[in-house]
């Protein structure tokens, strides 16, 4: 019989409801990257709505785009350039298209971050608008770039796109600007890369492609610069790990229960070079490890040593997993570890050994359909078709003999029952709060996507432990 689990020591407390909700299904909420309080949710009913995430209220409609369910959203990391800032949206839909949107905005004062898209608060109950709407806007253009299979662009004549918003005079704010195409069957997953140069989209046709973003920002074209095939099944997700010096990886989850590791070879060719496996069912999603988390282990650490970024899986066997790279002897290549050559320049090994490390005590009994790794704390949050949401601390348990290494757990220090009713939860996700609420600043808090087409917020609530009063 096993010990009974101790009493959690965060509460998750209903926060907000983003409204209005989708009448339909709704499959994840993608908060903005760049500390714009802005979060996109992607639904079945061919739109995504854009909320504010400063009073739960919806800023604008994205629609027209697809002919059917749209699956996934991926907001492009911005880089500010002069004359202005451009909001870009990727979409990835069951019509096997994606989809480029673009807001342009003008040079606005402030610091150009969240400062200044936060509302005048004595406009909020008259109207949803941001204030740095003021650039110059950019009118609907007579004529939209799509990417065919072979990766080079055709010109065509843009079909009516539909774009609303709570303000009617902003009806052109966004702009449906390219249709890529190029997937066999349903789109699953996108994924901007950190550095904003690759855009990874995945498949039910087994397949991952990547696309670059050719000529200047803005200027609508785009290249395949690969076509992944080496998965036996659906595609599920695509998750990039910034680059660590040897350049930005990607790792996929797959219907055929493996995760693969991909990356750019030096002749430009992309390759996987690591196969993990041990999972018993469908992976469904994949996080990597933020810096807060190497960070909070990294004491005793060599300066000089590598240290690689662990991968957060989730799975249809109910169980989340945390994967490492196992040691292995130096490649036969002398230049990899020579200091005088620049870390960007040294070939890494062609292939590397990953190891299930850690199984995250186990909660849900039913298909865990996300994971999501917080950048503030480090704890991880899961969440699936049992309607469970759990959150887990990594702690130090101790060291298993005079000298050894410290040994790490992972414990559950919240769990929430129902949170969507009897409906399964499709997406969560840590994100910042910009609510009048907060607590401080950088405070998180966990956002929700479920099938009854609620977003859900939620705060946590640490818990006190109680004292006897003598």
């Amino acid at each position: 019989m096993s010990a009974p689990r101790p009493p959690p020591k965060a509460i998750l407390q209903p926060l907000a409801d983003f409204k209005p909700c989708s009448a339909s299904r709704s499959w994840v909420s993608i908060p903005n990257p760049n500390k714009i309080p802005l979060i996109a949710t992607a639904t079945s009913d061919k739109s995504v709505r854009v909320y504010s995430l400063v009073n739960f209220t919806l800023h604008s409609v994205l629609e027209g785009g697809h002919s059917r369910s749209v699956r996934s959203v991926a907001w492009k990391p911005a880089i500010k350039r002069e004359g202005g800032n451009t909001l870009s949206l990727a979409t990835g839909s069951f019509d096997a298209t994606m989809g480029i949107w673009r807001r342009r905005e003008g040079e606005e004062e402030g610091d150009g971050e969240a400062g200044t898209w936060i509302r005048d608060r004595e406009e909020e109950e008259e109207e949803d608008v941001f204030h740095d709407f003021q650039g110059d806007r950019i009118a609907g253009s007579e004529l939209e770039v799509e990417i065919g299979a072979d990766g080079l662009p055709k010109v065509m004549p843009a079909p009516h796109r539909q774009v609303t918003t709570a303000d009617s005079d902003a009806d052109e704010d966004w702009e449906f600007a390219i249709v890529l195409e190029g997937h066999d069957s349903e789109v699953k997953h996108v994924a901007y890369s950190p550095s904003g140069q690759w855009l990874a989209s995945c498949s039910r046709d087994k397949s991952i492609w990547i696309w670059e973003e050719i000529g200047e920002e803005g200027d609508d074209e785009f290249e395949t610069v690969a076509v992944l095939q080496e998965h036996t099944a659906d595609v599920k997700c695509v998750c990039w790990r910034k680059d660590d010096g040897n350049g930005e990886v990607l790792a996929s989850a797959s219907y055929d229960d493996t995760i693969r590791l991909w990356r750019e070879e030096s002749d430009g060719e992309w390759n996987s070079f690591a196969v993990l496996e041990g999972h018993e069912g469908t992976v469904w999603w994949l996080d990597w490890e933020p810096d807060v988390s190497m960070e909070k282990f990294s004491d005793g650490v060599k300066e000089d040593k590598r240290v690689t970024a662990r991968l957060l899986s989730s799975s249809a066997d109910s169980t989340v997993r945390v994967w490492s790279l196992a040691p292995s002897p130096p490649p036969n290549r002398p230049s990899y570890f020579n200091p005088s050559i620049p870390s960007t320049m040294r070939p890494a090994p062609s292939t590397e050994t990953w190891a299930c490390t850690a199984i995250l005590p186990k909660v849900h009994e039913l298909p865990v359909y996300c994971v999501s790794w917080s950048k503030k704390t480090g704890r991880v949050v899961s969440a699936g078709s049992d309607g469970k949401i759990a959150i887990y601390e990594e702690v130090i348990k101790g060291r298993t003999r005079v000298g050894g290494e410290i040994e790490r757990e992972w414990v559950v220090v919240s769990l929430l029952q129902g949170a969507h009713g009897p409906y399964e939860i499709n997406h969560v996700t840590w994100c910042t709060r910009f609510d009048s609420g907060k607590r401080g600043a950088g405070e998180e808090m966990v956002v929700t996507t479920g099938d009854d087409g609620a977003v859900r917020a939620w705060a946590i609530d640490e818990a006190v432990e109680e004292t006897n009063a003598e």
